[in-house]
């Protein structure tokens, strides 16, 4: 969503977050990012989900990351997700506001409702799975989505899952091996077209590549609505996919998720896209390396989730 604003997008969030520190000090940042934050609900039954992101070398020297939900400093888990319910989507699906594009990544009744509801007035719909738990209550998710983008790694049966099409646009990412992607657009649907990963070299760290993936397909393929996307060429699909991919890599050069973003303004960025787009690779020596945004802090966890937010 940040990523997208980013990009120029009218960004909305729907989340059920905490009254807490962590949940000002989220708000301060998608603030920053110009999103909007009408449906972010903050009381006692939410969630601000805290995840430690560290960034550590093999013993190659090659960067490697995880993610961690327990607190170093005490070992207690870390808030978690909690999904919106179906009282939420009611509320956001009555203000009457029709997205160009839904996006999720969680299986739930909240989400189906918007998803449903949202995709029969016209927005596009964009599942992003990290598993398969129940294949029954996936199709049913599948049967509302537009465009789908899942890890190989997470999902590594989903070609043998579903030997035929179920989206528009189905997309299997493969890190360093790139993309692989059928569309119903091609003359052979059935038929999976490979996009070459790039050469990065030495990396920083991979953490955020897929987000920046799909923030790039979507704002090439789905700026104009629905109707456009369906008149879209198979040309402009993998030019699009080709985007989101240049984007991803780059990113790979900065710590963190959205590291890039504190770097590049956006003209800056991409006209740095299409030189690497064009070279097929990055030269080190001309990225920027000095930070346009200072996101430091000094605050413990514990300082995050335990005081509640006044303001």
């Amino acid at each position: 969503m940040t990523i997208l604003s980013y990009l120029g997008w009218d960004s909305f969030p729907i989340a059920r977050l905490s009254n807490n520190r962590a949940g000002h000090e989220l708000l301060h940042d998608l603030k920053r990012w110009q999103i909007h934050t009408d449906h972010l609900l903050f009381n006692e039954d939410g969630s601000t989900p805290i995840i430690i992101h560290r960034i550590k070398r093999d013993k190659k020297g090659n960067p490697i990351h995880r993610f961690e939900f327990r607190d170093p400093e005490t070992g207690h888990w870390l808030p978690q997700f909690k999904p919106i319910t179906k009282n939420v989507a009611s509320e956001v699906l009555a203000g009457n506001e029709i997205p160009n594009v839904f996006y999720f990544d969680r299986i739930n009744p909240g989400t189906f409702e918007l998803a449903h509801k949202l995709k029969a007035q016209g927005s596009i719909i964009c599942f992003e799975p990290s598993s398969i738990k129940d294949k029954e209550d996936f199709e049913r998710f599948l049967g509302v989505t537009d465009i789908l983008k899942f890890s190989h790694e997470r999902i590594p049966d989903y070609k043998s899952l579903f030997k035929s099409p179920r989206c528009f646009l189905e997309i299997e990412t493969r890190g360093k091996s790139g993309l692989f992607y059928r569309s119903k657009k091609h003359s052979d649907p059935y038929h999976w077209h490979n996009i070459p990963g790039f050469v990065l070299g030495e990396i920083e760290d991979s953490a955020g590549a897929g987000d920046w993936c799909t923030a790039g397909l979507l704002h090439k393929l789905c700026s104009e609505g629905k109707v456009a996307l369906n008149k879209t060429g198979v040309k402009k699909i993998h030019s699009a996919l080709q985007f989101g991919s240049a984007l991803g890599g780059l990113n790979c050069f900065y710590d963190g998720a959205r590291g890039m973003m504190y770097y590049y303004t956006l003209h800056k960025l991409m006209n740095e896209i299409d030189s690497f787009i064009v070279n097929g690779h990055i030269d080190t020596k001309k990225i920027i390396n000095i930070p346009r945004i200072d996101i430091s802090t000094n605050l413990k966890f514990s300082e995050l989730y335990n005081a509640v937010c006044n303001d």
